[in-house]
């Protein structure tokens, strides 16, 4: 049985976790009801901890003491619980998951994820661009199949690894080579097997090459590969073979000036200086992510 039956045909992989999937499909409607919302994340006394905690901190900057969820819900705004649910939900249930010999790639792996949907939040915002968080959760779930070939089968990952840095190849190759199919494809069918929006379907499958994607998904998908690409150059690495980066030359680059000319006048080395003094912010996300996951 190939990779992609198996992770069709599993369980863990079949649907989102429970009360994540229940928030974002109501979140769904323009006109979500913030009580029935609240309602239903108050049956996860865990994640409502969660949530509190991350109203109340320096992260999203809420300048009254938040104390009820239904407080913290509209303190935060739908979007942002939205991604808080997903981080918390999907982190919690993969890593209790995880078998000794993946828990560390799966440790390595979100903090990349983290990391790159920060930065992509904050890259949007220093492009002036609103995608809706839309690229939080796209940097947060772009490598789901790399997660899924973790959690599977961790051997054939460690030779992945090995071929990428003894070849110095992309991922994908690797991937290919070991597994007959990369992560980008894995990561496109978990994303409809779970009935993400289609911008976060497109980010998981095609975020290596924005450019056969029609205009209307291709930006946000490029701006989550740039994230992607600085995360791994700045030590938030998740073993994908990229060794040097030509930011003014690369493909993703090139699609986001394409939609904003203005970024081709801008001094990169300093626009990048400043972007990766916000990305050290991520760390503090992914700790208040991960912290107490044994309690879910």
């Amino acid at each position: 049985m190939s990779l992609l039956d198996t992770i069709g045909g599993a369980q863990e992989f079949a649907t989102l976790p429970p009360v994540a999937g229940k928030v974002l499909s109501l979140l769904e409607n323009a006109n979500a009801d913030v009580r029935e919302i609240t309602n239903v994340l108050e049956t996860d006394p865990a994640l409502t901890l969660k949530i509190l905690q991350m109203a109340n901190s320096p992260l999203y900057a809420i300048r009254s003491n938040v104390t009820s969820l239904q407080q913290a819900v509209l303190a935060l705004g739908l979007n942002r619980v939205a991604n808080i649910v997903l981080s918390v939900s999907i982190f919690s249930k993969f890593i209790l998951l995880s078998r000794s010999k993946s828990a560390e790639h799966m440790k390595k792996f979100w903090y990349h994820s983290s990391c790159t949907g920060m930065v992509a939040k904050n890259l949007a915002i220093k492009i002036k661009r609103n995608f809706n968080e839309v690229e939080f959760i796209g940097g947060l779930l772009h490598d789901i199949g790399k997660m899924a070939m973790i959690q599977f089968d961790p051997e054939n990952y460690e030779k992945v690894v090995q071929i990428i840095t003894e070849e110095h190849i992309p991922d994908t190759d690797a991937e290919l080579r070991v597994y007959g199919v990369d992560h980008l494809v894995v990561g496109e069918l978990i994303a409809r097997l779970w009935k993400l929006p289609k911008e976060l379907q497109y980010i998981a499958g095609h975020h290596n090459d924005a450019s056969k994607l029609t205009d209307s998904h291709k930006e946000v998908v490029a701006l989550v590969r740039v994230a992607d690409i600085l995360c791994e150059m700045w030590g938030a690495s998740i073993d994908e073979g990229i060794f040097s980066v030509d930011l003014s030359n690369d493909n993703s680059w090139q699609i986001l000036c394409d939609f904003s000319p203005h970024l081709k006048d801008l001094d990169l080395e300093l626009f990048t200086f400043e972007l990766e003094t916000e990305f050290r912010q991520a760390a503090s996300f992914l700790n208040m992510v991960a912290s107490d996951a044994s309690s879910k």
